[in-house]
């Protein structure tokens, strides 16, 4: 009995012995991933001066949600607008760029506005001979005209004074065809000349152009310095 017991467990031994060490199947092997290469972290003492000016022109990324300055707040602009002839004009010209959304200043600057075309006879060599020569006009249907007396165009024949260029030629045109020479000049008087001096983003100042009508197209537009803290 004993030695069948004996028996049994050294062939149980022995089949445990090949089980575990030649039968039994291997573990399976857990899967491996390699890790991607990352550089080594450095201090900036560590850093090659290369490695430092690399650093500092490196692009730095805004945060999320921001915007860049310029595209935030646009640049103002300053234009200066003139010259007017009148204060109505002037006012006119301001309300015009206040709608469009600019800050505007007015200023008066001394100057001359046209009064009118003058149409003449030059001077004659003596008093005598543009007397003549003005009663030869009135006969031939010349109405309006005198003899010149100041020192500038003594003894020049005043033929008229118009309001408008078109007017004037034509005047002019008609005295031609008496067969005699008149010339035409821009006459003009001391008055003051009003600008408006504009701030505002770009697309709130507009041309010249728009200010035609206020002074048969003699308004200019000039960029101009802003002045330091000014509409802030």
């Amino acid at each position: 009995m004993m030695r069948t017991l004996f028996l049994v467990m050294v062939v149980a031994n022995v089949v445990a012995f090949i089980w575990f060490g030649w039968l039994k199947p291997p573990a399976p092997t857990p899967a491996f991933t390699p890790l991607p290469q990352v550089q080594p972290l450095k201090l900036i003492a560590e850093l090659t001066p290369a490695e430092r000016r690399d650093l500092a022109h490196a692009p730095q990324s805004a945060p999320a949600g921001s915007r860049p300055a310029s595209a935030a707040t646009g640049a103002a602009s300053c234009m200066s607008y003139g010259p007017f002839p009148s204060a109505e004009a002037a006012a006119s010209g301001s309300a015009r760029l206040r709608t469009a959304g600019a800050e505007v200043t007015q200023r008066l600057v001394p100057g001359k506005v046209r009064s009118g075309y003058w149409v003449y006879l030059p001077p004659f060599g003596s008093r005598r001979e543009a007397e003549a020569a003005a009663k030869l006009l009135q006969r031939r249907g010349v109405k309006d005209l005198y003899v010149v007396t100041d020192e500038a165009n003594r003894n020049a024949i005043s033929l008229g004074v118009f309001s408008d260029r078109f007017g004037a030629l034509a005047h002019q045109k008609k005295i031609r065809a008496l067969g005699y020479h008149p010339l035409l000049t821009e006459r003009f008087r001391d008055a003051p000349r009003y600008w408006l001096d504009a701030r505002g983003a770009e697309q709130q100042l507009p041309a010249a152009s728009v200010f035609t009508d206020l002074d048969e197209g003699d308004v200019t537009v000039g960029r101009s310095a802003c002045a330091a803290g000014d509409g802030a």
